[in-house]
């Protein structure tokens, strides 16, 4: 427990030690504790010491041992953590384990039992308890280094906020990472995320989220997580012209791919795994055919159908012909989570669902077609296919497609493994993906080796004949 005032002689060295305070009346430590590792610091306002052990926490090749060292410590509680070179860090509970170093403002100056996320208008209140006596908290093996705010936010364990990064009034879950001069404002980054050199505001992340590269998202409600968004992403258009009213639900495992604008409001929560392909405008629309692609037109098939506006969709592509895509995923969310859960949800009942409107609404518009199909079919004629049109060519290789998933899905269901088949499909689309390298680069496989240990993963996953 933490109860007791310092003692006079324990004020005496820390003042030897070059520390200074307005109030050392203010101080409360724990029984045990010693004046040792407490540097050249200020304190203000009453504060909690539990003491430290010296105990050595490594953070890029550097050994820091706990202790508090060249800071300012406001109104904080502080566990057998290390705090050096920080400005001033303010209503905060640092946690046992975790590093604070060369940061400026590491701050809480309200109650933060909600934050705004979806509209920026703040019409949507998440509500969470994660302050202690309205102080944020620092998780356990937490590091915060080389930044410069922080501020009314919570850290879960094991975060990492480093790099020029800058957060404020948001809740990071634990071992997400935040790094690279990355923004993220008044959201919740689940689990296991990854945000690097991107913007994030009025978010809600679900895990293994992976965010890079000067991409937007603000305004997403994404619980099912899981999905990326690459360099030059633009998925931010919340605003009317009026207000920041607007706002976009992405799917389970979507994909915005380079250079990708999406227009809100847009919800793809009916579309799991889908694909938007590189440099494609998306206009505001809800889409209910998982393993889509969206790409640009192909102009020969727009131009005779006058869909001009709208973009091609594929559904079903990302599982028959990306299945390499599809499985690699899954096996990165089971290595960075540690969790043998990523085959249950591509083949959960939610995605089954998904897969069976999808399935059925392309059966019954070819039955009820007399004539021959037409070149592009929308929205207006299919149900769910959002600002997009399908090519007619395409109607039977997308049950075709489908109906593959539901193979896949009863055999493991079934045995709780994977078919053979599928390796083979995999090996098919790497095989393409090599193919198509050694064309451009004639050293391409030397740098560009199988995946053995992804392939090591399938096979324990797969059942042999």
């Amino acid at each position: 427990m933490i109860r007791r005032p310092l003692m006079q002689k324990e004020i005496s060295e820390l003042e030897a030690a070059g520390n200074v305070c307005d109030n050392w009346n203010g101080i409360r430590v724990a029984e045990g504790f010693t004046t040792k590792n407490i540097r050249n610091s200020r304190f203000t306002g009453k504060i909690k010491l539990h003491g430290f052990t010296g105990k050595m926490l490594a953070y890029a090749g550097v050994q820091f041992e706990t202790g508090i060292f060249d800071s300012w410590i406001n109104e904080c509680v502080i566990e057998d953590a290390c705090v050096r070179n920080v400005k001033l860090l303010s209503n905060i509970v640092v946690s046992k384990g975790a590093l604070v170093f060369n940061a400026g403002s590491i701050i809480c100056d309200k109650e933060m039992s909600h934050i705004c996320v979806g509209t920026e208008m703040g019409h949507r209140i998440l509500k969470k308890q994660f302050t202690e006596n309205e102080c944020a908290v620092i998780g356990r093996g937490t590091y915060i280094c080389n930044i410069n705010l922080l501020e009314n936010s919570h850290l879960g364990n094991f975060v990492k906020v480093e790099n020029g990064a800058s957060i404020k009034n948001s809740i990071i879950e634990e071992h997400s990472v935040i790094t690279d001069n990355a923004v993220v404002r008044s959201s919740f980054i689940d689990s296991y995320s990854h945000i690097g050199e991107a913007e994030v505001g009025n978010s809600l992340l679900g895990p293994l989220t992976q965010i890079h590269h000067h991409s937007l998202l603000i305004s997403a409600l994404w619980p099912e997580g899981r999905g990326n968004v690459g360099y030059g992403a633009n998925i931010g258009s919340n605003h009317t012209g009026r207000m920041p009213d607007q706002e976009i639900v992405p799917g389970l495992g979507q994909f915005f791919g380079l250079g990708c604008s999406v227009k809100f409001p847009a919800n793809f929560s009916e579309a799991p795994f889908a694909i938007i392909a590189t440099g494609t405008v998306c206009e505001p629309q809800r889409l209910k055919f998982p393993f889509s692609l969206i790409k640009s037109p192909s102009p020969g098939v727009v131009s005779q159908s006058g869909l001009v506006h709208l973009n091609e969709i594929v559904p079903g592509w990302v599982y028959s012909k990306n299945a390499y895509g599809v499985f690699r995923s899954i096996y990165k969310w089971d290595k960075r989570s540690g969790t043998k859960n990523g085959l249950s949800l591509l083949f959960s009942k939610s995605v089954i669902q998904s897969v069976e409107y999808a399935c059925n609404a392309v059966k019954e518009f070819l039955l009820s077609q007399k004539n021959e199909l037409s070149a592009a079919i929308s929205e207006a004629e299919l149900p769910g296919l959002g600002s997009n049109y399908v090519a007619g060519e395409n109607m039977e290789k997308i049950i075709e497609a489908y109906e593959l998933y539901f193979e896949d899905c009863s055999f493991y269901q079934k045995n709780g493994k994977l078919g053979e088949s599928i390796i083979f499909r995999i090996e098919e689309n790497k095989a393409r993906d090599d193919k198509r390298g050694q064309k451009i680069f004639d050293d391409y496989m030397e740098f560009h080796p199988r995946d053995e240990e992804f392939f090591e993963w399938l096979r324990a996953l797969t059942v042999s004949k």
